[in-house]
């Protein structure tokens, strides 16, 4: 087995552990690759040296059998930025606060590891969103996991005009607006007050952000749909999210976002279960009535 090893910086709480990985690694003799950037990191803030170790600096290696992304939901959409449409699937390890996306803690690291190794998993396809807009700079990668927003620049709200397909929608008066995948309805959508969709299903979820209509509500729509957004501002720019990125356009500024052509592909490993997850992770159901 082949695998790259992606990461940002962190807190000294994370350094043994990122020792105890490359250790596992080297023990059990599995050749793996680490991005240049989070390597330097390791080398320089925790003096963490691999020796003969490969790196990359855009992409995984082709021939990698999986990309580990260590740390927490923003770095594991940072990894699917670098795996891009190769096929390459993504196993987050979490290191971070939430790790919602993440498919095992450092708690169960060897675990993990012998299940990778052994093909203990399942591979999640998972819905991706395609943005296309004339002012997208070209260093911004123009797909998103979770959510694509449009989002005020001042304190004055944001008039977003919204065409789905041929039908245009009444106009949005509010902060912004979300436009979520299945894996991102349990992510800002949800905070807004957005519905939870299963990974599985074929939607997404359009979600306001502080909307000055009392009606308004969020809106799923089948995930066929192509969605143009035009946004309208007091103020010359606004803000354009793409997962974790965050790029100013102009008022007036188109937006097109469509289903893209390839999928995110998530690691998963046996008995981990999306109910079970969002118990865990986001005390769905706590309550001392509840027997789980």
């Amino acid at each position: 087995m082949t695998l790259a090893i992606y990461g940002r910086a962190f807190t000294a709480d994370c350094s043994a552990q990122i020792n105890a990985l490359i250790a596992l690694l080297q023990q059990r003799r599995i050749d793996f690759s680490i991005y240049a950037p989070f390597y330097d990191f390791l080398r320089q803030a925790y003096a963490i040296t691999v020796p003969r170790v490969t790196l990359f600096a855009k992409s995984p290696p082709a021939a990698s059998d999986c990309l580990i992304s260590i740390g927490g939901d923003g770095t594991f959409l940072g990894s699917l930025q670098q795996v891009r449409d190769s096929g390459i699937p993504v196993a987050g390890i979490n290191c971070g606060r939430l790790g919602f996306l993440s498919a095992a803690s450092f708690d169960d690291l060897s675990e993990a590891i012998d299940a990778l190794v052994r093909k203990k998993y399942t591979i999640e396809e998972r819905t991706l969103l395609e943005v296309r807009c004339d002012d997208l700079p070209d260093d911004v990668y123009p797909y998103a996991l979770n959510e694509v927003g449009v989002q005020r620049h001042t304190p004055a709200m944001i008039n977003i005009h919204v065409r789905l397909n041929d039908d245009v929608l009444p106009a949005y008066w509010a902060d912004g607006l979300l436009v979520a995948t299945p894996t991102g309805s349990t992510a800002y959508s949800m905070s807004v007050g957005g519905p939870i969709l299963v990974p599985q299903a074929k939607n997404f979820v359009l979600s306001p952000i502080a909307p000055h209509n009392l009606h308004i509500r969020s809106l799923v729509i089948t995930d066929d749909t192509v969605l143009t957004l035009t946004v309208e501002t007091r103020h010359t720019t606004a803000f354009l999210t793409i997962d974790n990125q965050l790029v100013e356009i102009p008022s007036g500024a188109r937006v097109v976002i469509r289903k893209a052509a390839f999928t995110g592909r998530i690691i998963r490993f046996h008995g981990a279960k999306f109910f079970d997850t969002i118990r865990e992770k986001l005390s769905w159901g706590k309550d001392y009535r509840n027997p789980y």
